[in-house]
């Protein structure tokens, strides 16, 4: 169905920073060693925040990073409703069925004049920054974002190496099994968990590792699968 005319009206009236941990941008790992960085997106970006934490050191890896969105967002019996992220740019909102009049946004909550059933389908930008938070103990670090009267807090887990050893920095570099070419754009898993995307080097780095031997998937467009093809390249071992 087509957009119908839906207006917008943005305001900025929350006072919450949002953290968010993800498997892409820690190579799969949501539990960390000490003395390694986690990185975290901080939502809403370019505001320039103050950091702070527990244990170790935080920084700003990057500012102002533009990321393209596209959600349902559901009303029930309700005048309001949320977006998965706060809101800096619509681009679309197309109403699923019923209309129920101009919506609007105040960052993440998605307001109307009265109480509808209704579903919108909307597609916005928003805006975040990566924070790199590095902790040279096995404790539980409390990071924090503040500015004017606005705040969010984090807790990352840097407990991993209390039950194994890490012994090196690792990294992956996938070939072609024929011609040994470097593959870019390959996705591995790792233990059955995403760890990345190869690099224009067919590189992948899987950070710090406990010794034993793990289960490998590789994935890539043009490609089987490794776990569908006859070559024995579906382990590998950190020693």
């Amino acid at each position: 169905m087509a957009d119908t005319g839906v207006t917008f009206k943005k305001t900025s009236d929350t006072d919450i920073f949002r953290f968010i941990l993800e498997p892409e941008e820690n190579n799969g790992t949501s539990v960390f060693a000490s003395g390694s960085t986690a990185r975290l997106k901080l939502y809403p970006g370019g505001l320039n925040p103050s950091l702070s934490v527990t244990c170790g050191s935080v920084s700003f890896y990057g500012t102002a990073y533009r990321q393209t969105v596209t959600e349902f967002v559901v009303f029930k019996d309700s005048r309001k409703a949320s977006a998965s992220f706060p809101v800096d740019r619509i681009i679309s909102a197309i109403w699923q069925g019923r209309q129920a009049g101009n919506p609007i946004f105040s960052e993440s909550t998605v307001i109307l004049t009265e109480n509808t059933t209704a579903v919108l389908r909307i597609e916005y930008e928003t805006v975040y920054d990566l924070v790199d938070v590095t902790c040279p103990d096995s404790v539980f670090c409390l990071v924090s974002a503040e500015k004017g009267g606005r705040g969010g807090i984090f807790v990352l887990d840097f407990t991993d190496d209390l039950t194994g050893t890490y012994n090196r920095t690792v990294i992956l570099t996938v070939r072609d099994a024929c011609t040994k070419k470097k593959l870019k754009d390959a996705h591995v898993y790792l233990n059955g968990k995403y760890a990345g995307k190869s690099d224009s080097e067919g590189r992948v780095r899987l950070g710090s590792m406990k010794s034993g031997t793990y289960s490998l998937l590789v994935e890539k467009d043009g490609y089987k699968r490794t776990d569908a093809d006859n070559i024995c390249n579906d382990t590998f071992t950190v020693s």
